[in-house]
């Protein structure tokens, strides 16, 4: 194995030293040496692995590992997987009108929190507040960092050393393990529960309140389905309960629809604006779901209950920077216009009808055919695409996909080649294919899918 400094005189990394620190390109170095010494031992010390070891081939894997601390761990990629909101590739893809926006503010300063018409200071979601309340006919709203965040904060600024009443129907469990009995208990709040895992009625909400009550958190079931012999009370009950006891009701609507779903071929799920209109106190959401913006988590309700929690003391920490609070705002805007779905990706895929992608992807098979390598075989199949993102668990869209077979290749290498594909294209493998669901390729991944594709036989 070469000495360090041996190395570092590579003419690569002589070079590369005039825009990177010595001693970050040192670091690259022992790490990559030390690696190479395990496969070099691992594999006995074989002669044809002794190639990796020269100093010019750790240079040349050096700069790569240089290249991609450039680059940064989130990239684009590709999206066949059919899964709208794919939430491990970042769920909600972003208008181009937000993204143009937001260059703009992120160079500068902004009006953050400053009435520039007074000179005074101002509240950072005043207009989200404004446009909520268009939208939606709420009073007041807030954004903090994510739906968890939400129930967070109005556990402690409504709960804290205080029971919250939620049916055992509803303690959800979302990715990662985070449970909703372990998120109230982290806000100061003491988990009451009522009712059965199916069935709960108004009563056993009615029967749990005390002196000691916070609140009454009710939770949108959005990543799993109770079906059979079930029961729950009617929204309109709990309102009623919430008012007679002076007990707050929350509900964690989850994706927080701002338009009527249904008309995508998708069940029927609450609007923010019908929950509102019932007479709940707060309605908690997502920004990056249904609405089609940024991770986030929107609070909107009651004037009193959301100054409430904007009093508490840990809606500082989860409280959204001024390029999220943008984001928001222009993405809100959008529902202002009579075709929001015009300039929002999240629902211009949902709708697109299965006529048009059929076409798409039958066209796509065309532009490339005579290009193809000879043992590459592509074909049109059904599939399904499904919103994701913990939003209407069991519900799907019908698709058209892009079937990827070859007559020299095993899937799992195809696969391999288009994720490795700059940017990666992310797959399904499914009855012993790989597919490519065309519900959520953009219009821009196009050409770089056909690329990669060209390309498989030659890697």
């Amino acid at each position: 194995m070469p000495q360090v400094d041996r190395v570092l005189r590579e003419p690569l990394l002589e070079e590369l030293s005039s825009r990177v620190r010595r001693d970050v390109l040192t670091v690259l170095v022992r790490e990559d040496m030390a690696q190479q010494r395990r496969l070099f031992e691992g594999n006995g010390g074989k002669e044809e692995d002794a190639e990796a070891i020269e100093p010019s081939a750790i240079a040349e894997r050096v700069v790569k590992a240089a290249e991609l601390l450039f680059l940064g761990g989130v990239r684009r990629v590709i999206n066949g997987t059919g899964v709208i909101l794919n939430t491990n590739l970042g769920r909600a893809p972003l208008p181009i009108s937000t993204l143009n926006r937001l260059s703009e503010l992120g160079q500068g300063y902004t009006s953050l929190e400053i009435d520039v018409a007074t000179g005074k200071r101002g509240e950072r979601t005043a207009m989200i507040s404004r446009l909520l309340s268009l939208l939606t006919g709420c009073q007041s709203a807030i954004v903090v960092n994510n739906n968890a965040s939400a129930v967070m904060l109005a556990v402690s600024a409504l709960a804290r050393g205080k029971e919250v009443i939620v049916s055992r129907g509803e303690l959800i469990e979302i990715g990662g393990s985070f449970r909703l009995p372990d998120v109230i208990t982290a806000s100061g709040g003491i988990l009451k529960e009522v009712g059965t895992t199916n069935r709960t009625r108004v009563g056993d909400y009615r029967a749990a309140i005390t002196t000691n009550t916070g609140c009454i958190l009710r939770c949108h079931r959005s990543n799993f389905e109770i079906t059979g012999f079930t029961e729950e009370p009617k929204l309109s009950e709990l309102v009623q309960l919430s008012k007679e006891s002076g007990i707050p009701l929350v509900e964690d609507l989850g994706s927080g629809a701002l338009f009527d779903i249904s008309k995508l071929g998708l069940r029927y799920e609450p609007t923010v604006d019908r929950v509102i209109e019932s007479g709940v106190g707060l309605v908690l959401f997502s920004g990056d779901k249904l609405l089609g913006g940024p991770q986030a988590g929107i609070i909107a309700g009651d004037n009193a209950l959301v100054t409430r929690l904007r009093k508490d003391p840990i809606y500082r920490a989860l409280r959204v920077d001024k390029l999220i609070v943008a984001l928001i705002e222009i993405v809100l805007a959008q529902y202002l216009t009579t075709e929001p779905s015009q300039n929002l990706p999240v629902i211009a895929l949902a709708a697109q009808s299965l006529e048009s992608i059929d076409k798409r992807v039958h066209e796509f098979i065309s532009m490339l055919r005579a290009e193809l390598s000879a043992d590459i075989v592509l074909s049109v199949v059904d599939c399904l695409s499904a919103l994701g993102g913990g939003s209407l668990p069991g519900q799907t869209l019908p698709s058209r996909g892009l079937q990827v077979g070859s007559s020299t290749l095993p899937i799992t290498l195809i696969a391999q080649r288009l994720r490795n594909s700059d940017p990666s294209i992310l797959s399904i493998i499914q009855n012993d294919s790989v597919l490519i669901d065309f519900r959520t390729i953009l219009q821009r991944d196009e050409l770089e899918l056909k690329e990669a594709l060209l390309k498989l036989s030659s890697v």
